[in-house]
């Protein structure tokens, strides 16, 4: 189902996404911070999903490291790039059209997502979805930050961000920092939480404060 929301996405996909500075310019340091704090928690092979994967940048970024992953994402278009690019990367990827909301079967041993939570109506219940997935122990691993205090800096892409999220922007969180989001997480059940935001000597979004890591697992049912 098309939405402004979806319809604007759809369109960043081919307008340069990939090549904004927290995107592939900052690749290789994603990688060198998070590909050891996740396998260290799940292992080396695990059942990775990436909710509101967009151009499966955390998704390809794992699946390089040898994990299993299932990209999920409410843009068809972000899905189209993040599936040719995972093809011309030799990375063997299920992408999924959905809703953070309505993961897929699980049990997963981790669910990553990152820049997803200020983009949803309910938050608390996706956090719950997520839960719903993984195993027993399981890690969650979410990156954020205050969006609704972004600079993007193109007036263009500005002018299209505020005709797609016009309408919805008064049910939307908007942005999140680790304290709000940690009150969801605890909320959810979820145990041993930690801030990892320290991994990152400067935060990779200078355009947007607040960014943040936060860890945690999944409740031992």
């Amino acid at each position: 189902m098309s939405t402004p929301i979806v319809d604007y996405w759809n369109e960043r996909a081919r307008r340069g996404y990939d090549q904004q500075p927290g995107q592939d310019p900052a690749r290789q340091l994603w990688a060198k911070l998070l590909a050891p704090l996740v396998a260290e928690a799940v292992g080396p092979g695990a059942r990775i999903l990436d909710v509101g994967c967009g151009t499966g940048f955390l998704a390809r970024l794992l699946a390089a490291e040898g994990h299993l992953l299932t990209g999920q994402d409410a843009s068809p278009g972000m899905l189209a790039v993040a599936a040719e690019r995972g093809a011309e990367e030799g990375l063997d990827v299920e992408w999924l059209r959905g809703t953070a909301d309505a993961p897929p079967a699980g049990p997963f041993d981790a669910v990553v997502t990152r820049n997803v939570l200020w983009t949803l109506p309910d938050p608390q219940r996706a956090l719950d979805a997520w839960a719903g997935v993984l195993r027993p122990g399981g890690l969650l691993l979410i990156s954020d930050g205050r969006w609704n205090a972004a600079r993007i800096g193109d007036r263009e892409t500005e002018r299209r961000f505020g005709s797609g999220y016009e309408e919805a922007a008064e049910r939307l969180p908007m942005g999140f920092d680790y304290a709000s989001c940690g009150e969801l997480v605890d909320r959810t059940g979820y145990v041993e939480r930690a801030d990892r935001t320290a991994l990152f000597d400067t935060a990779p979004y200078p355009s947007a404060p607040g960014f943040f890591l936060l860890s945690a697992r999944a409740p031992r049912r």
